[in-house]
Parts: C-alpha cells; sequence; structure tokens
C-alpha cells in the first residue's frame, strides 16, 4: 500500500457540535471527504472501528439500547468514500457479555470487543464470504479463564473477565482478581447498570458525570502475539496472550522518575506502531501519551501537555492533548490521535517529536480512530 492509498476514518461521541451520527472519513492529506456508514441504523454513540482481512468494515454501536456491532462493505462506493451497511453482527443475544461496546479489534478471524458496561472483553469468530455478510460465532471462554476458574459460570464468549462483574438479567459472572488479570471499574452500580436507562443526551450525560465518575474497559489492541486492553479505572493497560488469554501484568509506570508525567492517567486509546511494532498509549487523565515496548518492557513519555518543541499551527501541546481520545497510525508510522475538548485531529511523528493539527476542525468530538486502504 503506497502511503496515500489510504484514509482516516473517525467516529463522534455524537454528544457535541454537531451531534454526528456516524463516522466520518479524511483523505491522507487531511481533506474531510465525507460519512463513511451508508445505510442502516439508527445509530448512536458509535465508537470503536476495525477491519477484517477482507476489508470489511466494523462498527461499535455503544448506545445500550442498541448495543451491536455492524458491518459495512469491503468496497467503498462511487463517491470514493462511503460503505454499503450489510448488517447487524452481534448484539447482546448473541452474549450478554457485549453491552455498550467499546473497543474493536482483529486478530486474524478472531474479533475482540470491549464492553464498558460489563466490563469484560469477548471474542467471536469471524467467517463467511469476503463479499457478503461474515457470520460471527461466540468463540470458547478463554481457556486461561477456565483454568483459573473451571467451574466459572462466566457470560459465553469472554476473553477477559471483570474484578467486579456486572449482574446482567439475572446472571452475575465470577470475579477475577486483578492479580491475574480482572479488569476494575468505578462509578458503576452492578445491580442496576444493565437495566437503568441510558442518558438521552449530552445534558443528561453531564449531570451523571457530576453525580458518578465512570470508568471500566476502552481501547484494545492485537500486537504481535499479546492483546493490549486498557483498564481506565486504575490507570494501566493489560496484557494477555491473544489465544488462551494468559494475564502477562499491568503497564502502568514508567522507570523514568524524571518524566513528566510518569505514570498513565485514564488510558482510553491504544495503537501499534506499524514501523516499531512499539504500543503507543493515550493517557487523557494527565495529557500525555507513552509508548511501550514489548521486547524490552519498558513504558516511556512521548508527549505530555508540558512538552515544548511543537509547530508553529498549535499554541501548546496542552492544546492538542486535552481530552484525548482514539489513537491510529498511518503506514509510515505518523501516529493520529483526536482531541474531544478541540474537536480536532492532530498528527504525531514520534521519530521527529512533530506536532501539528490533521485536517478541519471536526463537527462532532472525536472518539476513535482508524486508518484504512482505499
Amino acid at each position: 500500500m503506497a502511503s496515500s492509498d489510504y484514509q482516516i476514518y473517525v467516529s463522534f461521541s455524537g454528544e457535541a457540535g454537531s451531534k454526528i451520527l456516524n463516522v466520518g472519513a479524511l483523505s491522507s492529506e487531511g481533506a474531510y471527504l465525507g460519512l463513511v456508514l451508508a445505510g442502516g441504523g439508527p445509530y448512536d454513540e458509535l465508537r470503536g472501528l476495525a477491519v477484517d482481512g477482507s476489508g470489511r468494515l466494523y462498527v461499535a454501536n455503544a448506545y445500550k439500547k442498541g448495543s451491536a456491532v455492524d458491518v459495512f462493505s469491503a468496497t467503498i462506493n462511487e463517491d470514493g468514500y462511503s460503505r454499503t451497511y450489510l448488517g447487524t453482527l452481534i448484539t447482546p443475544k448473541s452474549s450478554k457479555a457485549l453491552l455498550h461496546p467499546y473497543g474493536v479489534a482483529f486478530d486474524g478471524k478472531t474479533l475482540f470487543v470491549s464492553s464498558q458496561d460489563t466490563n469484560v472483553v469477548s471474542s467471536y469468530a469471524i467467517s463467511g464470504s469476503s463479499k457478503k455478510m461474515p457470520d460471527a460465532k461466540n468463540a470458547a471462554v478463554a481457556s486461561y479463564l477456565e483454568k483459573l476458574d473451571p467451574k466459572g459460570d462466566f457470560y459465553a464468549a469472554t476473553f477477559v473477565a471483570s474484578a467486579e462483574p456486572v449482574k446482567v438479567g439475572k446472571k452475575t459472572p465470577p470475579a477475577v482478581d486483578t492479580k491475574d488479570g480482572g479488569l476494575s471499574m468505578e462509578g458503576f452500580d452492578a445491580q442496576t447498570v444493565a437495566t437503568e436507562s441510558h442518558a438521552a443526551d449530552a445534558a443528561d450525560e453531564a449531570l451523571a458525570a457530576k453525580k458518578q465518575t465512570r470508568h471500566s474497559v476502552r481501547g484494545l489492541v492485537v500486537a504481535g502475539k499479546r492483546l493490549y486492553v486498557a483498564d481506565e479505572a486504575k490507570d494501566r493497560v493489560g496484557v494477555y496472550g491473544h489465544k488462551s488469554g494468559k494475564f502477562h501484568g499491568w503497564v502502568s509506570t514508567t522507570s523514568d522518575t524524571s518524566a513528566n508525567p510518569n505514570v498513565l492517567d485514564k488510558p482510553v486509546g491504544v495503537a501499534v506502531s506499524p514501523t516499531s511494532g512499539i504500543v503507543y498509549i493515550g493517557s487523557p487523565g494527565n495529557e500525555a501519551i507513552f509508548a511501550y515496548d514489548p521486547k524490552t518492557k519498558d513504558l516511556s513519555l512521548v508527549i505530555s501537555s508540558s512538552t515544548s518543541s511543537i509547530t508553529a499551527d498549535l499554541p501548546s501541546a496542552a492544546e492538542a492533548l486535552k481530552d484525548l481520545s482514539g489513537l491510529a497510525f498511518t503506514p509510515d508510522g505518523t501516529l493520529i490521535f483526536g482531541s474531544r475538548k478541540q474537536m480536532q485531529l492532530f498528527a504525531f511523528d514520534p521519530s521527529t517529536g512533530t506536532l501539528s493539527t490533521f485536517g478541519p476542525q471536526l463537527g462532532d468530538a472525536p472518539e476513535c480512530v482508524l486508518v484504512v486502504a482505499e
């Protein structure tokens, strides 16, 4: 794929500005092209984006009353950016693990999905013709979890479990201790999260946020033989075997005590560099981006609100990193990330430290970002 043969997709919060309930497309040069999702819906609170090996687009619809992963054609329409709706692939009827999905990521033909309101990662085996709607089958509960708790009644398809299980219907799955990789959460009432009425608009959500800050599992990415999962509530990223789900530890703190900051704070977005294999982690709580090297197992600070070496089109790095959201890499290793506060995408070159705006200001707050081949 030539460096210019890609587009950048961004999902929107649906809660700010023009309240866009769709996915936007930008060219590799940053020109805003239009809305990607053609047909299907209605959509609300779109989040994670991923493409499978056949080029089909998968989109997480996070709205609690319509939790789903929807699929769109691998073929781009004549307008040069939109894709046709193929169907809804996964819903809570597939597995109770799926509720308010956020992150989606592929490992071959396995699709991983993180769900905020059950606080687990589930996995699905994807199959079918590349030109048609795929099939999805619940993958078996991770063998690592089965060994931890052979009699555990986990939600179907659970790959990474919660340390603080959430009841869905009449079922409460077993807890997995954080020392064994159980995901944390805060601000959730486990007895009501599955049945409570979801906030109808931004005003309601702002009011709810004032009463109770909610944090749970967020972004995820597969890098090599590991699945990296953002455990937002406890300021860390979990590392798991991509096949068995075996827990390999938490990433949270740098060894460089002089770094400012030197710890993760409410991580959300994660992405792997195609040129170095290094995993980048967005840390919006302290307005920073970190890099984790799987080979050395070292976490290092890449850029923060205190960084001064930036380009002239930005008043400060702090402005770009306010309410940091999704991260994605272009084929040449440029990191694209979003700022919900600025309603803007930014481009960062890890090799030079150059930071600049990417494209025009957006009509809504960006959530997740994906780079896709045209």
